[in-house]
């Protein structure tokens, strides 16, 4: 056979088997420039493929082959040699097999022992009561009252709220309420900060930990006991959760996101973290919120107005939220905005055809706030970068995004 033939009879390529010779696996003839592969190369392949089956080296399988050449196996202590050789490494696979088995079996201890540890069921919350006072129709701002409520640990876990005077209803399912607009506009999409490992590195993540240090030092002077804190659209970046055992286990928190495996997982990171956190959990597309008005003392924007005006189309963020803010809410967070002349501001209006027409323009930021009679106190540049990475998907490398974190308070 020639060398093609040779190759699709054992289902190999043809440059393997030129490798095979080049080491003295094969020993095909050659006549006139080709070479020939006769019946010993076919057993010696037969053999070279049986071997890597058992687990030996290239290096192990020429040493056999030769001994075969040399020997022919044609005695007793030929044949005996061979069987010692398949001994040894029948030994050695077993050998390998008990290490891989202590290793399986600490490996399991391990998840065991991390789950036990971080996924702790009796951390899964419900709503505490505390909250009740402050869930409130979005539409008659009316309270809620709750039904067919299911307690677990001193806590709402399951039921439903609805409003007695409309027709507005939302379910509490495992401590998270759904609200009754996911059939809006919402970002399907998710980010978090394993995410954001898997994408290619980026100053994104770099600029916005610059930002995110900003508004902890902020946070954390405040006096936060029986404060409410709200942080939405948390499905881009969560401020909160990089700095939960500094929070003040007296204040209360809110989160709210239109994706259910990030809410979850907020949820389970803060629950096994700093259990004794009172945090509520919302799942909505929009603002309208089942929060009582004037109730919400600081407001954390981790690009949360920008994710809302990635969706929404005909209105600022803040003109939704202005109802639940009072004279002395403090708005905490960042942002970041491309030139006016940006391509990707009209590549992120090709794919969110939804979106903002000034959504990451200059003057967005200022213009939401004004839209809700808040103006900024602080807003400070914490650097510009190219590099965005993969997640931002309208994002055009080349073009320079400069990054924010600041400080809002309502128009005196």
């Amino acid at each position: 056979m020639l060398i093609g033939k040779f190759a699709n009879k054992f289902n190999t390529s043809i440059d393997t088997v030129r490798y095979y010779m080049s080491l003295g696996l094969l020993l095909p003839t050659k006549v006139n420039h080709y070479y020939y592969y006769n019946d010993k190369c076919v057993e010696d392949m037969e053999w070279i493929q049986t071997l890597k089956d058992y687990k030996f080296s290239l290096q192990e399988i020429n040493k056999i082959l030769t001994i075969k050449r040399i020997t022919s196996l044609s005695t007793e202590e030929d044949i005996r040699l061979l069987t010692t050789i398949l001994t040894e490494k029948k030994q050695a696979l077993l050998e390998e097999m008990s290490n891989i088995n202590t290793i399986c079996q600490s490996i399991d201890k391990k998840i065991e022992e991390i789950e036990s540890k971080h996924l702790n069921k009796e951390n899964d919350k419900g709503i505490p009561f505390t909250f009740f006072s402050i869930l409130y129709c979005p539409e008659c701002h009316l309270s809620l009252e709750i039904n067919h409520a299911k307690i677990k640990n001193q806590e709402v876990y399951e039921g439903e709220l609805k409003c007695t005077t409309c027709d507005y209803k939302a379910m509490i399912e495992e401590g998270i309420i759904m609200t009754k607009h996911l059939n809006h506009s919402f970002n399907p999409f998710y980010i978090y900060d394993i995410e954001m490992l898997k994408t290619d590195p980026s100053m994104f993540v770099n600029l916005s930990e610059k930002a995110n240090n900003f508004a902890k030092k902020v946070l954390l002077k405040q006096a936060l006991n029986d404060k409410f804190i709200l942080e939405t659209n948390i499905d881009t970046y969560v401020f909160l959760d990089k700095y939960i055992t500094e929070l003040n286990p007296h204040a209360y928190y809110i989160f709210t996101g239109s994706t259910l495996p990030m809410l979850n997982s907020l949820k389970n990171k803060i629950e096994n973290e700093k259990p004794e956190l009172s945090a509520l959990y919302i799942l909505n597309s929009g603002l309208d919120l089942p929060i009582k008005s004037h109730k919400i003392d600081y407001f954390i924007d981790s690009y949360s107005f920008n994710e809302f005006s990635l969706f929404h189309k005909d209105a600022f963020p803040m003109e939704k939220l202005k109802n639940y803010f009072h004279h002395a809410t403090t708005i905490i967070g960042c942002y970041f905005q491309y030139q006016e002349n940006a391509k990707s501001l009209i590549k992120m209006n090709k794919i969110h055809t939804d979106a903002h027409p000034n959504n990451l323009r200059i003057n967005y930021l200022t213009n939401n706030l004004n839209s809700g009679d808040f103006h900024f106190t602080e807003n400070k540049s914490v650097g510009r970068t190219d590099n965005l990475g993969r997640y931002i998907k309208y994002h055009i490398p080349g073009e320079t995004a400069e990054f924010f974190a600041y400080i809002a308070n309502p128009l005196p």
